[in-house]
Formats: C-alpha cells, structure tokens, sequence
C-alpha cells in the first residue's frame, strides 16, 4: 500500500468519524429531519403497501383473463383485472358492514330496552343468595335506578361532547377533509403503480445493471423474490385463518343455537386478520350482543370463544400461516410475542412474513456454505 493509498483511507476515516461525532452532538436535530423525511414519504409507502395488496389479487385475475385467449381481452387485460380486483375488494367490504353494523345498532336498541328487566332479575337473585343477611338483602331490595335519568344524563354528556365539537369544528372539518385528501391520493398513486408496474420493474433492473455485478444481482433477485414470496402467502394465508375461525365461531354457534351466529361468526373471522388479538376484539362484540339476548348464552359463549381461541392460537394458527409462508409453527409463534412487543399491532402483521424471509435466506446460506465447505473438503482430500 503506498502513500496515497494510506492517506486515502486515513481521510475516510477521519470523514466517518466526524460524522458519527456531529451526529452524537446534533442527534435531535438529525431525528427531527428524519421524521420530517418519513412523514413526506409516508402517503408514498402507504400507496405502494395499497398497490402490493390489489396487485395479489389483481395478478391471480390477470392470469385468468390470459385463458381467454381473445384478444380484446388480452389486449385490455391490465385495465380489466385492475376494476374487477377493486370491484371485488369493495363489495367484500360492502357486504361485511351491510351484515354487521345494522345488527350491531339493533343489539345496542335492544340492549337499552331489556337492561331494566335484567337489574330486577339480577336483585332478585342477589336478593335470594343474600336472604339470610337481612341488612345485605334490604339493601338489594331498596335499590333502585331512575332509567330515564341514565338515559338523560347519557344523552346531556353526549350533547356536551356535541357541544365542544361544534366548538373546534373548524378543526374537526379540516382534519377529515385532509384525511380524505390523503386516502384519496394514496388511492390515485396506487392505481398509477398498479397500471405502471412495469415501468418500476424495467427501472429497477436497469439501475441494478449499471450499479451491480451478475453475481450481487442474482442474490438480490433471489432475495426479493423470497420477500415477495413470503409477504403474499402470509396475506393468504391470514385470509384463510380467518375463514376458517369464523366458520367455526359460527358453526359452534349454531350447534348451541345462540342469536347473531352468521354475523358474529364472520366479524370474529374478519377481526381476526390482525395477529393474535383479533379474536379478543371480535368476541368482545360478540359477547355484547349476545348478552342483549341472554346473559347466559353470553356466558357460555365466551367460554366457547376462549376455548377456539387457544385451539386457533396453539394449533390452527401457526400451521396455516406457518405452512403457507413456509415457517416452522414455534416461529410463527414467537415472531408474534416479539414484535408485537416491539411495535404492537403493525409488528403482528409485519413480525411473520420478516422472520420467515430471513429464514428462509439464513437457511439457503447455510446450504450455500456447506456446499462450499464440502467442495473444499473433496478437493484437499
């Protein structure tokens, strides 16, 4: 190594460590301008997470109209499997509120109507369990609960709470408004991917070309294809979990001839798309609504929704989702406890699908360097 070799690297040393030490000294300064960054980004990330769902659906559509071999069809396949994914995205939302928000609203007027019949029924129990006690059961029997007082307080806190939006509504509009700007460009954005996705692709291998080597390209191929692989099975296979749990909530329904079984079946499957405490927030409903029927059917029914839980959660859900992004159940289990820990909810959807792409080229690596270690073995040999 000459001279200049050596103050070459002595000045990118010096470089590095001047920027570790500003950034030390000015590290919430740096944090600041990354946040401000991600947050410019942030309608670019979520448009592209949109496209990358539609386009699963949207590929599978594609790939049928090309069956067809007419060549109207093929000529206009992308715009036509593009409106049918969104057709079918939005009627399978569509159907999911028409089936339980009317119900939902019908359980919380019954609820309302049927809750002065069990308070007498509830002191009448307490009354006779308490019936040796004379002070305990008086005290029962001289309760008593103005109704329509509740029901006028319920209603005066919720026009103060009307009250004081009335009073920011200026925030309150502008908020919504630039929601819906934002949902509104992420949606246009996302369609521009969808269309133009080749665009991206002939992008990105001609920058892979020029920047990279055969070699470093192949491995990033692969890498990218093991990402995408692992990301869309782990969508179906979520989607199949969720089928699944909710055919048994509702099946076991049936069986115990308890009210709402269709609906409450299929808003536990659908909840049940987020990891793990899908269910809970699902059942949670659910146990509302049954209790404005009968209490003791909403009894029963949480401990039937407990025991699908733990049968979903031990056995179900780690052999589905394991096997359909190719991850061995112990891992499936972990990688929920874990990120979900570290990053709640987004870390339950996004935990499996990272550990099983790193594991799956953690597991070609290895294979990669024993072949190596053997080649090397036979040749000393």
């Amino acid at each position: 190594m000459n001279y200049k070799q050596i103050d070459k690297l002595i000045f990118k040393y010096i470089l590095v460590i001047t920027g570790l030490i500003i950034l030390f000294i000015k590290l919430d300064t740096v944090l600041a301008v990354l946040t401000t960054i991600i947050k410019s980004f942030s309608n670019i990330f979520f448009a592209a997470m949109l496209a990358y769902v539609v386009n699963i659906i949207m590929s599978r559509i594609e790939k049928l109209l090309e069956k067809t071999k007419h060549p109207t069809i093929i000529k206009l396949k992308r715009a036509l499997s593009l409106i049918l994914s969104l057709i079918l995205i939005f009627f399978i939302f569509y159907s999911l509120i028409n089936l339980v928000v009317p119900e939902f609203l019908k359980a919380v007027s019954v609820l309302t109507n049927v809750l002065p019949t069990y308070f007498e029924q509830l002191k009448d129990f307490l009354t006779k369990v308490f019936a040796d006690i004379p002070n305990i059961s008086n005290a029962i029997e001289n309760l008593s609960i103005d109704w329509q007082s509740v029901i006028s307080n319920v209603l005066s806190f919720a026009g103060n709470g009307i009250g004081s939006v009335i009073d920011t509504t200026f925030n309150v509009v502008t908020m919504v408004t630039n929601s819906l700007f934002n949902f509104l460009l992420i949606f246009i954005f996302s369609i521009y991917i969808l269309v133009d996705k080749e665009r991206f692709k002939r992008l990105y291998y001609r920058l892979t070309k020029l920047y990279l080597k055969e070699s470093q390209q192949k491995k990033l191929n692969q890498s990218l294809l093991i990402i995408h692989q692992s990301f869309s099975s782990f969508i179906g296979g979520q989607c199949i979990e969720a089928t699944i749990l909710g055919s048994l909530c509702a099946l076991g329904m049936m069986i115990l001839r308890m009210p709402y079984a269709l609906m409450i079946g299929t808003l536990v499957g659908t909840i049940n798309i987020i990891p793990v405490v899908g269910a809970y927030i699902g059942g949670a409903i659910g146990v509302f609504m049954v209790f404005t029927v009968s209490p003791k059917q909403a009894l029963v029914f949480l401990i039937y929704l407990c025991i699908l839980q733990q049968i979903e959660s031990q056995i179900i859900y780690p052999r589905v989702v394991g096997n359909s992004v190719g991850l061995p159940g112990i891992y499936v289990a972990a990688s929920v406890m874990v990120f979900g820990t570290l990053a709640g909810i987004p870390g339950m959807f996004l935990g499996i699908p990272i550990v099983a792409s790193v594991y799956k080229l953690a597991r070609i690596y290895i294979q990669n360097k024993e072949k190596q270690l053997e080649k090397a073995h036979q040749s000393t040999s």
